[in-house]
């Protein structure tokens, strides 16, 4: 049994229809503007985590940390792969060759870098992706392809392709075939130009056999990746330079980071158009109660207690439609995916394509301080737009309100 009169009249008030269908109306879009605000809001957040998250565990997993590279194409490679490991953030380092050209095959053409690796020394993410595809790093002769360039050529594994590349007389070009043994995809928009082949095919290709361009470096922490790069090239001979991820994807992580604000900012003043929303919804209802508040009050309640009345219906309407925002937010983020690959799959479209897109799926990236930061936001909005419809109402004048009752 509730003891204080105005939480049981406000429960009341938050519980009935009134007497106007107008406020009734009104009071459920106050509480349904600030659900889907709230759900729209968490799932955008946990969205763009995502695609921070996506950035930095799966591009940067495929694309190096820091290219090591030389002037000067190495053969004795061993001695300095030890050199760099030895560095306390190195992570993984591995030699690497890599050709650009234009691949053809089926009258169609499309840009290309191949990657030659060593598949004794073959870097981890690489690796899972090659381990995902169910294939191995190609001998001699071999190519492998991401899944986008293989379509684009219309190709299937077993066929040749020829490989252009750029030759040192100006009217001649080398074409190069190659056997396609595997298609891969790592499902970001590293797949748009890159090829896979064995370090001993693309170091004959480039002209200058048993030769490495460089060395691919992982590190364990991807921001210090510039002052990592200058120790390590103090290790090594005069000569060698360097290239990060920052130089290469950097612009794609601020990207990220900048929607992520933008559009975290744009759906919070949605909310709190929906908390303002509250005050029109109870200015409704003091005026259609109105003659309810001069009765409570000729019987006896005084002005602070008609203010905590509407409060407490205020911050029940704040509590319903956060409560109801976070679950709609909760189950969006797990069923968005979902819905938008069922919607691939019935139009027959990509909404995210990778040449365009860093990914082409969507992740989603769930943290509860941002569900707590949200609902503790909405909250705050609500009850202090509830503030002043309440001071109006004990404002009201039972002798006004009464006389010609």
């Amino acid at each position: 049994m509730i003891k204080s009169l105005p939480v049981a009249i406000g429960l009341r008030y938050f519980l009935s229809s009134g007497r106007s269908r107008l406020v009734s109306f009104i009071s459920m879009l106050a509480l349904l503007g600030m659900a889907l605000g709230v759900g729209l809001l968490i799932l955008v957040l946990s969205v763009m985590n995502g695609f921070d998250r996506e950035m930095r565990e799966r591009i940067l997993s495929v694309v190096p940390h820091i290219q090591i590279v030389s002037s000067i194409r190495s053969s004795d490679w061993q001695p300095e792969i030890e050199k760099i490991a030895q560095h306390p953030q190195v992570s993984e380092v591995t030699p690497f060759t890599r050709v650009k050209g234009i691949v053809f095959a089926q009258e169609n053409t499309r840009p290309i870098e191949i990657l030659g690796l060593s598949q004794t020394v073959l870097p981890e993410g690489i690796g899972a992706v090659l381990k995902e595809a169910d294939i191995n790093l190609p001998s001699k002769g071999q190519l492998l392809l991401a899944e986008p360039i293989a379509k684009s050529l219309e190709v299937s594994i077993g066929e040749v392709v020829n490989v252009i590349l750029p030759s040192d007389s100006l009217r001649q070009t080398l074409v190069v075939p190659l056997t396609l043994c595997g298609v891969f995809t790592t499902h970001t928009e590293v797949d748009q130009m890159l090829g896979l082949a064995s370090m001993e095919q693309v170091a004959g290709m480039s002209g200058t056999p048993n030769t490495i361009d460089g060395y691919q470096v992982q590190v364990k922490d991807e921001f210090a990746v510039r002052s990592t790069a200058r120790e390590i090239l103090k290790q090594l001979p005069y000569g060698y330079g360097y290239r990060d991820w920052i130089q290469t994807h950097g612009n794609l992580y601020q990207a990220i980071q900048l929607s992520r604000n933008l559009v975290g900012l744009l759906i919070f003043l949605i909310v709190g158009i929906a908390a303002f929303n509250v005050v029109s919804m109870l200015m409704m209802t003091v005026i259609d109660k109105r003659k309810d508040i001069a009765v409570l009050q000729s019987m006896g309640l005084c002005r602070r207690q008609i203010v905590h009345l509407f409060l407490v219906q205020g911050s029940l309407i704040a509590i319903s439609g956060v409560s109801l925002g976070v679950l709609l937010g909760v189950l969006g983020c797990y069923w968005v995916a979902d819905i938008i690959s069922a919607f691939e799959v019935a139009l027959g479209v990509n909404f995210l394509d990778t040449a365009v897109y860093p990914i082409d799926y969507v992740p989603v990236d769930l943290r509860y301080s941002d569900i707590f930061l949200v609902s503790t936001v909405a909250l705050f909005l609500t009850l202090v737009a509830t503030v002043y419809p309440a001071i109006r109402a004990s404002r009201t004048l039972p002798a006004d309100e009464l006389r010609y009752e």
